[in-house]
Protein backbone atom coordinates (compact mmCIF):
# COMPACT_ATOMS: atom_id res chain seq x y z
CA UNK A 1 0.00 0.00 0.00
CA UNK A 2 2.84 2.42 0.69
CA UNK A 3 4.40 1.45 -2.66
CA UNK A 4 1.36 2.69 -4.08
CA UNK A 5 1.06 5.77 -2.21
CA UNK A 6 4.42 6.55 -3.08
CA UNK A 7 3.48 6.40 -7.05
CA UNK A 8 0.64 7.84 -6.92
CA UNK A 9 1.98 10.93 -4.30
CA UNK A 10 4.94 11.44 -7.20
CA UNK A 11 2.47 11.44 -10.16
CA UNK A 12 0.28 13.65 -8.77
CA UNK A 13 3.10 15.90 -7.55
CA UNK A 14 3.75 16.80 -11.09
CA UNK A 15 0.20 18.44 -11.51
CA UNK A 16 1.20 21.44 -8.55
CA UNK A 17 3.43 23.23 -10.38
CA UNK A 18 1.06 23.55 -13.31
CA UNK A 19 -1.75 25.48 -10.55
CA UNK A 20 0.76 28.49 -10.36
CA UNK A 21 1.54 31.66 -12.21
CA UNK A 22 4.54 33.16 -11.33
CA UNK A 23 8.13 31.30 -11.15
CA UNK A 24 9.16 31.28 -7.84
CA UNK A 25 5.44 29.89 -7.04
CA UNK A 26 5.88 26.60 -9.57
CA UNK A 27 9.59 26.17 -8.07
CA UNK A 28 8.86 26.00 -4.34
CA UNK A 29 5.29 24.18 -5.24
CA UNK A 30 8.20 21.77 -7.44
CA UNK A 31 10.09 21.27 -3.81
CA UNK A 32 6.64 20.98 -1.60
CA UNK A 33 5.74 18.47 -3.68
CA UNK A 34 9.47 16.59 -3.64
CA UNK A 35 9.35 16.92 0.25
CA UNK A 36 6.35 14.79 0.20
CA UNK A 37 7.86 12.32 -1.90
CA UNK A 38 11.42 12.33 0.17
CA UNK A 39 8.65 11.41 3.47
CA UNK A 40 6.88 8.70 1.68
CA UNK A 41 9.83 7.46 0.14
CA UNK A 42 12.09 7.25 3.58
CA UNK A 43 8.57 6.05 5.01
CA UNK A 44 9.27 2.84 2.41
CA UNK A 45 12.69 2.55 1.92
CA UNK A 46 14.36 2.46 5.49
CA UNK A 47 11.69 -0.62 6.54
CA UNK A 48 12.92 -2.66 3.29
CA UNK A 49 16.68 -1.59 3.69
CA UNK A 50 17.08 -4.06 7.08
CA UNK A 51 14.25 -6.55 6.06
CA UNK A 52 15.50 -9.85 6.44
CA UNK A 53 12.78 -11.12 2.67
CA UNK A 54 11.81 -9.61 0.14
CA UNK A 55 7.94 -8.75 0.16
CA UNK A 56 6.06 -9.20 -3.17
CA UNK A 57 2.16 -7.63 -3.57
CA UNK A 58 0.73 -7.77 -7.09
CA UNK A 59 2.19 -5.04 -9.09
CA UNK A 60 4.82 -4.31 -6.33
CA UNK A 61 8.04 -5.76 -5.50
CA UNK A 62 10.35 -4.30 -2.77
CA UNK A 63 13.82 -5.85 -1.22
CA UNK A 64 16.46 -4.36 0.81
CA UNK A 65 18.57 -3.06 -3.68
CA UNK A 66 15.24 -1.65 -4.71
CA UNK A 67 14.72 -0.28 -1.16
CA UNK A 68 17.83 1.92 -1.58
CA UNK A 69 17.19 2.34 -5.16
CA UNK A 70 14.02 4.37 -3.78
CA UNK A 71 15.75 6.34 -1.20
CA UNK A 72 18.36 7.53 -3.84
CA UNK A 73 15.54 8.33 -5.88
CA UNK A 74 13.44 10.52 -3.34
CA UNK A 75 16.65 12.27 -2.20
CA UNK A 76 18.59 13.19 -5.61
CA UNK A 77 15.12 13.94 -6.57
CA UNK A 78 14.59 16.18 -3.58
CA UNK A 79 18.08 18.09 -3.35
CA UNK A 80 17.22 18.60 -7.75
CA UNK A 81 13.89 20.45 -6.70
CA UNK A 82 15.86 22.23 -4.17
CA UNK A 83 18.85 23.25 -6.18
CA UNK A 84 16.02 24.27 -9.21
CA UNK A 85 14.89 27.13 -6.68
CA UNK A 86 17.95 29.33 -7.57
CA UNK A 87 18.88 28.27 -10.84
CA UNK A 88 15.52 28.89 -12.33
CA UNK A 89 15.00 32.14 -10.29
CA UNK A 90 18.01 33.24 -11.67
CA UNK A 91 17.37 32.25 -15.49
CA UNK A 92 14.05 33.79 -15.00
CA UNK A 93 15.42 36.92 -13.56
CA UNK A 94 17.82 37.28 -16.97
CA UNK A 95 14.36 36.31 -19.48
CA UNK A 96 16.64 33.03 -20.45
CA UNK A 97 12.54 31.06 -19.44
CA UNK A 98 9.63 31.97 -19.06
CA UNK A 99 6.99 31.17 -16.02
CA UNK A 100 5.08 28.53 -18.20
CA UNK A 101 8.54 26.77 -19.00
CA UNK A 102 9.44 26.79 -15.41
CA UNK A 103 5.69 25.20 -14.94
CA UNK A 104 6.29 22.62 -17.46
CA UNK A 105 10.18 21.60 -15.65
CA UNK A 106 8.86 21.08 -12.98
CA UNK A 107 5.54 18.68 -14.05
CA UNK A 108 8.09 16.98 -16.18
CA UNK A 109 10.68 16.41 -13.27
CA UNK A 110 8.09 14.78 -11.04
CA UNK A 111 6.69 12.46 -13.96
CA UNK A 112 10.82 11.47 -13.78
CA UNK A 113 10.76 10.84 -10.38
CA UNK A 114 7.98 8.86 -10.97
CA UNK A 115 8.59 6.64 -13.93
CA UNK A 116 11.85 5.98 -11.72
CA UNK A 117 10.12 4.79 -8.76
CA UNK A 118 7.89 2.30 -10.86
CA UNK A 119 10.82 0.78 -12.64
CA UNK A 120 12.57 -0.06 -9.35
CA UNK A 121 9.46 -1.02 -7.51
CA UNK A 122 7.86 -2.88 -10.24
CA UNK A 123 7.35 -6.53 -9.74
CA UNK A 124 6.40 -7.16 -13.52
CA UNK A 125 9.01 -6.80 -16.44
CA UNK A 126 6.39 -5.77 -18.72
CA UNK A 127 5.59 -2.89 -16.21
CA UNK A 128 9.47 -2.17 -15.75
CA UNK A 129 9.57 -1.86 -19.69
CA UNK A 130 6.76 0.47 -20.19
CA UNK A 131 8.51 2.45 -16.89
CA UNK A 132 11.58 2.94 -18.55
CA UNK A 133 10.00 4.00 -21.90
CA UNK A 134 8.50 6.27 -19.96
CA UNK A 135 11.80 8.32 -18.47
CA UNK A 136 12.74 8.67 -21.96
CA UNK A 137 9.74 10.14 -22.89
CA UNK A 138 9.99 12.46 -19.67
CA UNK A 139 13.79 13.51 -20.05
CA UNK A 140 13.69 13.76 -23.80
CA UNK A 141 11.10 17.10 -22.99
CA UNK A 142 13.54 18.09 -20.14
CA UNK A 143 16.84 17.93 -22.39
CA UNK A 144 14.88 20.00 -25.23
CA UNK A 145 14.16 22.89 -22.02
CA UNK A 146 15.79 25.94 -23.97
CA UNK A 147 14.64 24.64 -27.40
CA UNK A 148 17.62 25.99 -28.62
CA UNK A 149 19.05 24.31 -32.09
CA UNK A 150 21.97 22.35 -29.88
CA UNK A 151 19.37 21.25 -27.03
CA UNK A 152 17.02 20.13 -29.59
CA UNK A 153 19.40 17.92 -31.91
CA UNK A 154 20.62 16.45 -28.18
CA UNK A 155 16.90 15.56 -27.74
CA UNK A 156 16.01 14.27 -30.70
CA UNK A 157 19.65 11.70 -30.48
CA UNK A 158 18.53 10.79 -27.04
CA UNK A 159 15.06 10.01 -27.97
CA UNK A 160 16.44 8.01 -31.22
CA UNK A 161 19.05 6.07 -29.44
CA UNK A 162 17.04 5.76 -26.75
CA UNK A 163 14.09 4.21 -28.00
CA UNK A 164 16.02 2.38 -30.28
CA UNK A 165 17.43 0.64 -26.92
CA UNK A 166 14.13 0.27 -25.36
CA UNK A 167 12.94 -1.90 -28.23
CA UNK A 168 15.93 -4.22 -28.03
CA UNK A 169 15.22 -4.01 -24.17
CA UNK A 170 11.28 -5.14 -25.46
CA UNK A 171 12.92 -7.89 -27.42
CA UNK A 172 14.80 -9.39 -24.18
CA UNK A 173 11.68 -9.38 -22.13
CA UNK A 174 9.40 -11.15 -25.21
CA UNK A 175 12.18 -13.76 -25.50
CA UNK A 176 11.57 -13.70 -21.16
CA UNK A 177 7.84 -14.29 -22.27
CA UNK A 178 8.55 -17.06 -24.40
CA UNK A 179 10.83 -19.08 -21.91
CA UNK A 180 8.07 -18.39 -18.83
CA UNK A 181 5.39 -19.96 -21.08
CA UNK A 182 7.52 -22.73 -22.35
CA UNK A 183 8.58 -23.75 -18.41
CA UNK A 184 5.23 -22.98 -16.48
CA UNK A 185 2.69 -23.51 -19.66
CA UNK A 186 0.67 -20.57 -18.69
CA UNK A 187 0.30 -17.08 -20.58
CA UNK A 188 -0.26 -13.76 -19.55
CA UNK A 189 0.40 -10.39 -17.87
CA UNK A 190 1.20 -12.45 -14.45
CA UNK A 191 3.99 -14.64 -16.43
CA UNK A 192 6.01 -12.26 -16.23
CA UNK A 193 5.72 -11.26 -12.45
CA UNK A 194 9.95 -10.96 -11.41
CA UNK A 195 8.94 -13.05 -8.12
CA UNK A 196 7.07 -16.07 -9.84
CA UNK A 197 9.98 -16.23 -12.51
CA UNK A 198 12.56 -16.20 -9.78
CA UNK A 199 11.29 -19.85 -7.93
CA UNK A 200 9.65 -20.83 -11.23
CA UNK A 201 10.80 -24.41 -13.34
CA UNK A 202 14.10 -24.50 -15.13
CA UNK A 203 13.49 -21.73 -18.04
CA UNK A 204 14.90 -22.77 -21.19
CA UNK A 205 18.58 -21.70 -21.06
CA UNK A 206 18.80 -21.11 -24.85
CA UNK A 207 16.49 -18.64 -24.42
CA UNK A 208 17.44 -16.57 -21.45
CA UNK A 209 20.74 -16.62 -22.65
CA UNK A 210 19.52 -14.59 -25.51
CA UNK A 211 16.89 -12.26 -23.71
CA UNK A 212 20.36 -11.38 -21.28
CA UNK A 213 22.11 -10.30 -24.62
CA UNK A 214 19.27 -8.25 -26.10
CA UNK A 215 18.70 -6.36 -22.00
CA UNK A 216 22.36 -5.69 -21.82
CA UNK A 217 22.36 -3.94 -25.10
CA UNK A 218 19.03 -2.15 -24.61
CA UNK A 219 18.72 -1.23 -21.28
CA UNK A 220 22.69 -0.42 -21.46
CA UNK A 221 21.66 2.13 -24.04
CA UNK A 222 20.05 3.84 -20.75
CA UNK A 223 22.99 2.12 -18.84
CA UNK A 224 25.49 4.54 -21.42
CA UNK A 225 27.78 1.96 -21.61
CA UNK A 226 29.90 2.11 -24.92
CA UNK A 227 29.43 1.83 -28.13
CA UNK A 228 25.90 2.45 -27.13
CA UNK A 229 26.40 5.93 -25.05
CA UNK A 230 26.36 8.75 -27.70
CA UNK A 231 22.96 10.12 -26.58
CA UNK A 232 24.64 11.14 -23.12
CA UNK A 233 27.32 13.86 -22.88
CA UNK A 234 24.84 15.57 -25.83
CA UNK A 235 21.86 15.06 -23.99
CA UNK A 236 23.97 16.16 -19.78
CA UNK A 237 25.11 19.14 -21.32
CA UNK A 238 22.02 20.36 -22.91
CA UNK A 239 19.69 19.68 -19.77
CA UNK A 240 19.39 22.40 -17.08
CA UNK A 241 22.01 21.71 -14.26
CA UNK A 242 19.75 19.95 -12.38
CA UNK A 243 18.17 17.57 -14.26
CA UNK A 244 21.36 16.37 -15.45
CA UNK A 245 22.14 15.41 -11.85
CA UNK A 246 19.28 13.50 -11.92
CA UNK A 247 20.16 12.15 -15.39
CA UNK A 248 23.69 11.09 -14.04
CA UNK A 249 23.26 10.06 -10.21
CA UNK A 250 19.71 8.10 -10.17
CA UNK A 251 18.51 7.26 -13.98
CA UNK A 252 21.69 5.66 -15.04
CA UNK A 253 21.26 3.66 -12.38
CA UNK A 254 17.92 2.86 -12.45
CA UNK A 255 18.71 1.82 -15.74
CA UNK A 256 21.63 -0.73 -14.14
CA UNK A 257 18.97 -1.86 -11.42
CA UNK A 258 17.19 -3.41 -14.73
CA UNK A 259 20.31 -4.74 -16.00
CA UNK A 260 20.77 -6.34 -12.23
CA UNK A 261 16.94 -7.75 -12.34
CA UNK A 262 17.33 -10.20 -15.53
CA UNK A 263 21.13 -11.17 -14.45
CA UNK A 264 19.90 -12.49 -11.56
CA UNK A 265 17.12 -14.71 -13.48
CA UNK A 266 19.51 -15.40 -15.96
CA UNK A 267 21.45 -16.79 -13.43
CA UNK A 268 19.02 -18.95 -11.84
CA UNK A 269 18.23 -20.03 -14.79
CA UNK A 270 21.65 -21.33 -16.19
CA UNK A 271 22.60 -22.57 -12.59
CA UNK A 272 25.97 -20.79 -13.06
CA UNK A 273 26.98 -16.22 -13.56
CA UNK A 274 29.54 -17.21 -15.33
CA UNK A 275 28.13 -15.94 -18.95
CA UNK A 276 26.39 -12.97 -17.31
CA UNK A 277 29.43 -12.25 -15.61
CA UNK A 278 31.67 -12.43 -18.69
CA UNK A 279 29.32 -9.81 -20.67
CA UNK A 280 29.41 -7.69 -18.01
CA UNK A 281 33.39 -7.78 -17.69
CA UNK A 282 33.92 -6.90 -21.22
CA UNK A 283 31.35 -4.13 -21.54
CA UNK A 284 32.56 -2.60 -18.52
CA UNK A 285 36.22 -2.38 -19.04
CA UNK A 286 35.77 -1.30 -22.99
CA UNK A 287 32.98 1.44 -21.17
CA UNK A 288 35.68 3.09 -18.77
CA UNK A 289 38.62 2.79 -20.84
CA UNK A 290 37.23 4.90 -23.88
CA UNK A 291 35.03 7.39 -21.55
CA UNK A 292 38.70 7.93 -19.93
CA UNK A 293 39.94 8.85 -23.24
CA UNK A 294 37.41 11.30 -24.34
CA UNK A 295 37.62 12.44 -20.43
CA UNK A 296 41.36 13.61 -21.52
CA UNK A 297 40.06 15.82 -24.47
CA UNK A 298 36.79 17.66 -23.59
CA UNK A 299 36.58 21.09 -23.97
CA UNK A 300 33.10 21.66 -22.18
CA UNK A 301 32.66 20.98 -18.30
CA UNK A 302 29.23 19.64 -18.36
CA UNK A 303 30.44 17.01 -21.24
CA UNK A 304 33.23 15.71 -18.52
CA UNK A 305 31.05 15.37 -15.93
CA UNK A 306 28.85 13.26 -18.47
CA UNK A 307 31.90 11.40 -19.37
CA UNK A 308 32.25 11.13 -16.05
CA UNK A 309 29.27 9.26 -15.84
CA UNK A 310 29.72 6.73 -18.59
CA UNK A 311 33.13 5.46 -16.74
CA UNK A 312 31.71 5.13 -13.16
CA UNK A 313 28.98 3.05 -15.24
CA UNK A 314 31.71 1.26 -16.54
CA UNK A 315 33.43 0.69 -13.52
CA UNK A 316 30.02 -0.48 -11.61
CA UNK A 317 29.14 -2.39 -14.39
CA UNK A 318 32.66 -4.31 -14.79
CA UNK A 319 32.36 -4.66 -10.57
CA UNK A 320 28.79 -6.88 -10.99
CA UNK A 321 30.97 -9.19 -13.06
CA UNK A 322 33.57 -10.02 -10.15
CA UNK A 323 30.44 -12.38 -8.60
CA UNK A 324 29.27 -11.95 -5.30
CA UNK A 325 32.09 -9.68 -3.97
CA UNK A 326 31.95 -7.82 -6.68
CA UNK A 327 28.12 -6.90 -6.26
CA UNK A 328 29.61 -5.18 -2.27
CA UNK A 329 31.57 -3.21 -5.20
CA UNK A 330 28.66 -1.85 -7.22
CA UNK A 331 26.17 -1.08 -4.40
CA UNK A 332 29.07 0.67 -3.16
CA UNK A 333 30.05 2.63 -5.91
CA UNK A 334 26.52 3.04 -7.14
CA UNK A 335 25.54 5.35 -4.04
CA UNK A 336 28.76 6.74 -3.62
CA UNK A 337 28.33 8.19 -7.77
CA UNK A 338 24.53 8.95 -7.35
CA UNK A 339 25.77 11.24 -4.21
CA UNK A 340 28.82 12.94 -5.53
CA UNK A 341 27.51 13.23 -9.52
CA UNK A 342 24.61 15.99 -8.31
CA UNK A 343 26.82 18.05 -6.09
CA UNK A 344 29.01 18.82 -9.03
CA UNK A 345 25.98 19.27 -11.42
CA UNK A 346 23.94 22.01 -8.96
CA UNK A 347 27.55 23.49 -8.62
CA UNK A 348 28.28 23.37 -12.42
CA UNK A 349 24.52 25.09 -12.69
CA UNK A 350 25.80 27.90 -10.72
CA UNK A 351 29.01 28.70 -13.05
CA UNK A 352 26.87 28.50 -15.84
CA UNK A 353 24.35 31.09 -14.67
CA UNK A 354 27.86 33.60 -13.73
CA UNK A 355 29.54 32.35 -16.57
CA UNK A 356 27.12 32.20 -18.90
CA UNK A 357 28.96 29.21 -21.08
CA UNK A 358 30.06 25.46 -20.19
CA UNK A 359 33.20 26.14 -21.99
CA UNK A 360 36.23 25.77 -20.00
CA UNK A 361 38.04 28.74 -21.91
CA UNK A 362 35.41 31.14 -20.99
CA UNK A 363 35.38 30.49 -17.32
CA UNK A 364 37.72 31.49 -15.01
CA UNK A 365 38.73 31.90 -11.16
CA UNK A 366 35.99 29.98 -9.98
CA UNK A 367 37.42 29.96 -6.38
CA UNK A 368 37.47 33.78 -6.45
CA UNK A 369 34.24 34.78 -7.96
CA UNK A 370 32.09 31.73 -6.38
CA UNK A 371 33.86 30.87 -3.72
CA UNK A 372 30.71 28.83 -1.62
CA UNK A 373 30.49 26.74 -4.90
CA UNK A 374 34.26 26.42 -5.71
CA UNK A 375 34.64 25.02 -2.12
CA UNK A 376 31.80 22.33 -2.45
CA UNK A 377 32.93 21.48 -6.06
CA UNK A 378 36.34 20.82 -5.10
CA UNK A 379 34.92 18.60 -2.26
CA UNK A 380 32.81 16.80 -5.01
CA UNK A 381 35.88 16.22 -7.24
CA UNK A 382 37.85 14.89 -4.28
CA UNK A 383 34.94 12.75 -3.76
CA UNK A 384 34.70 11.60 -7.16
CA UNK A 385 38.22 11.12 -7.92
CA UNK A 386 37.99 8.50 -4.63
CA UNK A 387 39.86 10.56 -2.17
CA UNK A 388 39.52 9.41 1.73
CA UNK A 389 37.38 9.65 2.98
CA UNK A 390 34.97 9.46 0.18
CA UNK A 391 33.25 6.00 -0.25
CA UNK A 392 34.06 5.73 -4.29
CA UNK A 393 37.64 5.19 -2.65
CA UNK A 394 36.58 2.20 -0.82
CA UNK A 395 35.06 0.38 -3.64
CA UNK A 396 37.74 1.22 -5.70
CA UNK A 397 39.71 -0.19 -3.28
CA UNK A 398 37.72 -3.64 -3.42
CA UNK A 399 37.50 -3.42 -6.89
CA UNK A 400 41.24 -3.74 -7.52
CA UNK A 401 42.03 -6.76 -4.52
CA UNK A 402 39.32 -8.74 -6.55
CA UNK A 403 39.96 -8.09 -9.75
CA UNK A 404 43.81 -8.56 -9.58
CA UNK A 405 43.61 -11.97 -8.68
CA UNK A 406 40.58 -13.15 -11.38
CA UNK A 407 41.47 -10.71 -14.56
CA UNK A 408 44.73 -9.56 -14.46
CA UNK A 409 44.80 -7.95 -17.80
CA UNK A 410 40.69 -6.49 -17.81
CA UNK A 411 42.18 -4.60 -14.07
CA UNK A 412 45.20 -3.15 -16.24
CA UNK A 413 42.86 -1.65 -18.67
CA UNK A 414 40.62 -0.06 -15.73
CA UNK A 415 44.09 1.25 -13.92
CA UNK A 416 45.13 2.70 -17.09
CA UNK A 417 42.07 4.52 -17.29
CA UNK A 418 41.47 5.82 -14.12
CA UNK A 419 44.86 7.26 -14.30
CA UNK A 420 43.65 9.38 -17.68
CA UNK A 421 40.60 10.10 -15.69
CA UNK A 422 42.58 11.61 -13.09
CA UNK A 423 44.77 13.60 -15.88
CA UNK A 424 42.26 14.67 -17.31
CA UNK A 425 39.88 16.00 -14.32
CA UNK A 426 43.53 18.10 -13.19
CA UNK A 427 44.19 19.23 -16.68
CA UNK A 428 40.88 20.46 -17.50
CA UNK A 429 39.40 22.23 -13.75
CA UNK A 430 42.47 23.36 -12.50
CA UNK A 431 42.49 26.51 -14.38
CA UNK A 432 38.70 26.35 -14.18
CA UNK A 433 38.83 27.03 -10.59
CA UNK A 434 41.82 29.41 -10.23
CA UNK A 435 43.06 32.29 -12.37
CA UNK A 436 45.24 32.08 -15.67
CA UNK A 437 47.59 34.51 -16.32
CA UNK A 438 46.35 35.05 -19.83
CA UNK A 439 43.11 35.26 -18.37
CA UNK A 440 43.22 37.43 -15.30
CA UNK A 441 39.92 38.52 -13.06
CA UNK A 442 39.27 42.43 -13.20
CA UNK A 443 38.68 44.15 -9.71
CA UNK A 444 34.34 44.80 -11.22
CA UNK A 445 34.04 40.61 -11.82
CA UNK A 446 34.57 39.81 -8.21
CA UNK A 447 31.43 39.46 -6.47
CA UNK A 448 30.14 38.88 -3.28
CA UNK A 449 28.20 35.13 -4.21
CA UNK A 450 25.37 34.62 -2.06
CA UNK A 451 24.12 31.46 -0.48
CA UNK A 452 21.29 30.01 -2.32
CA UNK A 453 19.37 26.87 -2.62
CA UNK A 454 21.97 25.15 -4.66
CA UNK A 455 24.42 25.47 -2.22
CA UNK A 456 22.06 24.08 0.49
CA UNK A 457 21.56 20.69 -1.83
CA UNK A 458 25.24 20.21 -2.92
CA UNK A 459 25.88 20.38 1.29
CA UNK A 460 23.19 17.67 1.83
CA UNK A 461 25.10 15.96 -0.48
CA UNK A 462 28.49 16.49 0.85
CA UNK A 463 27.38 15.58 4.22
CA UNK A 464 25.52 12.16 3.41
CA UNK A 465 28.18 11.24 1.28
CA UNK A 466 30.69 12.12 4.01
CA UNK A 467 28.51 9.98 6.73
CA UNK A 468 28.45 6.74 4.17
CA UNK A 469 32.73 7.30 3.79
CA UNK A 470 33.05 7.77 7.26
CA UNK A 471 31.04 4.48 7.79
CA UNK A 472 32.58 2.32 5.54
CA UNK A 473 35.96 3.29 6.74
CA UNK A 474 34.92 2.52 10.48
CA UNK A 475 33.07 -1.07 9.64
CA UNK A 476 29.45 0.21 10.40
CA UNK A 477 28.19 0.12 6.92
CA UNK A 478 29.85 -2.18 5.16
CA UNK A 479 27.81 -5.51 6.75
CA UNK A 480 24.61 -3.22 5.61
CA UNK A 481 26.03 -2.98 1.85
CA UNK A 482 26.60 -6.96 1.74
CA UNK A 483 22.73 -7.42 3.22
CA UNK A 484 22.07 -5.36 0.28
CA UNK A 485 23.98 -6.87 -2.56
CA UNK A 486 22.78 -9.92 -1.35
CA UNK A 487 19.28 -8.75 -3.47
CA UNK A 488 21.38 -10.04 -6.73
CA UNK A 489 22.28 -13.67 -5.77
Amino acid sequence: MTATLLVCASFVSAFLPLRTRSVRAAVLMSLAGSTIVLALGLALAVPALVASASVASGLWYLDPLSGLLVLLIVFVGWTAAMASVSYLSAEARESVVSAQQVRHYGALSALFVCSMLVVVLANNLGLMWVALEATTLTTALLVAFYARPGSLEAAWKYLILCSTGIVLGLMGVMLVYAAATSAIGESGFAVLSYAALLHSAALPPALMRLAFAFVLVGFGTKVGLVPMHAWLPDAHSSAPSPVSGMLSGILLTTALFAVMRYKTLVDHALGSAGYTETLLLVFGALTTLVSALFILVQLDYKRLLAYSSIEHMGLTTFALGLGAPGAVVAVIHLVGHALAKPLLFYGAGNVLVRFKSTKFDRVWGVARVLPYTAGLFVFGLLALLAVPPSPLFVSELLLAAQAVAAHAYLFAVIAVALVLVFAGFARAFFPFLFSRDEAPIQAHELTNERWNSAHTAMTLHAVVLTGFGVALFAGYALPFIMHIAAALA
